[in-house]
């Protein structure tokens, strides 16, 4: 039997500022879910770690496009919706 050895990381995943409740999130990777709690160092394969990080520069492009968008010229502000 093959014995596959896998490269840890430690990870932490900060809780983000719209999520209520919750106290974890789920990454899953070729059907493997990975139950991680917010705000505390985990230790996940690296293959995971790769798509927590991902999933974080995705995060902050989404945040960065919203709001320049907000920001548009001849949008109108939140008070006038």
């Amino acid at each position: 039997m093959k014995q596959n050895k896998q490269e840890y990381v430690t990870v932490i995943i900060p809780k983000p500022h719209n999520v209520v409740g919750d106290t974890e999130t789920v990454v899953g990777i070729n059907g493997v879910m990975y139950q991680i709690q917010y705000d505390k160092p985990v230790s996940v394969p690296a293959n995971v770690a790769e798509v927590i990080e991902s999933s974080k520069e995705l995060q902050a492009k989404i945040l960065e496009m919203t709001e320049a968008e907000m920001m548009r010229p001849g949008k109108p502000a939140m008070a006038e919706l």
